[in-house]
């Protein structure tokens, strides 16, 4: 039986250090609040018929499996390059074993592809070998188009677009009423107008920290793109241990209400 609605586990909602961050001392790092407690930013996604695909697999890519009881996996979307957000990848490999052995679909833009296969050149180049034993997880991967529908496996109605972040890109997308916008520098008045349109019941969106960043949205940017692209809900992710979930509330609460909410790990969310 299918679900009426798709569902999203919270896999991490922390920055690239992770929370508490190594050696810090800060009130966020030493907080008691297990919210505050944020792994690297990653979704798991549960469609309603089933399919369940990963966005990003982090360095805590395998505390996030076993934290979430997820033992099933049909494919794995990345959304940039960076190690936060990839590093985590051989971690795949449990999903390849089977029986019987099986290659798990990944999904991304052409140049993350690019840079995968290429900082993760033992995953892809064997000379033609056959792998031997379970030492590197199967991949297939599909380069996905921009701006336009595209199904992945037997899910329809995905549409990936790219925006700025950093020297680079990172890849976010839309699906039946929910936007991921994850890693962002600026989104485009394009882009946003895009999203607006789709009428979002759902946006989960980059929210760093309070003062100026050179490749994420500080809260204040991020709220404001809120406000345009106006979402039934919108979810705050990848935060860093300037913002303690408790103040980030208080602070989406005084402009938004209640449907503007920080994330944390392990909760769930539908769309």
């Amino acid at each position: 039986m299918s679900h009426t609605k798709n569902k999203i586990t919270v896999l991490g909602s922390g920055t690239s250090t992770g929370i508490p961050l190594i050696g810090c001392q800060c009130k966020v790092c030493l907080s008691i609040d297990h919210r505050d407690k944020r792994l690297r930013s990653s979704l798991f996604l549960e469609t309603r018929n089933h399919t369940k695909i990963i966005v990003d697999t982090t360095p805590d890519f395998r505390t996030q499996l076993l934290a979430n009881n997820i033992h099933n996996l049909d494919a794995a979307i990345i959304t940039h390059e960076h190690a936060d957000h990839l590093h985590g990848i051989d971690d795949l490999r449990p999903f390849s074993f089977g029986p019987p052995p099986r290659d798990i679909p990944l999904f991304t833009q052409e140049k993350t592809r690019k840079i995968i296969e290429q900082r993760f050149s033992y995953i892809f180049q064997n000379g033609g070998a056959p792998n031997l034993g379970g030492g590197v997880p199967r991949l297939k991967m599909f380069d996905v188009p921009l701006n336009e529908l595209t199904q992945i496996l037997e899910v329809s109605d995905f549409t990936f677009f790219s925006y700025k972040h950093g020297h680079g890109e990172t890849m976010g997308f839309h699906h039946e009423g929910f936007a991921y916008v994850v890693d962002c520098m600026e989104l485009s008045e394009a882009q946003i107008a895009t999203l607006k349109n789709f009428n979002l019941d759902l946006l989960i969106i980059d929210c760093l920290q309070r003062h100026s960043h050179s490749t994420h949205l500080t809260v204040e940017r991020c709220f404001d793109y809120i406000e345009k692209i106006n979402p039934k809900q919108a979810g705050l992710i990848h935060m860093g241990h300037d913002l303690s979930h408790r103040h980030l509330e208080s602070l989406a609460r005084e402009r938004f209400g209640n449907r503007v909410f920080p994330l944390y790990d392990g909760q769930n969310l539908f769309y």
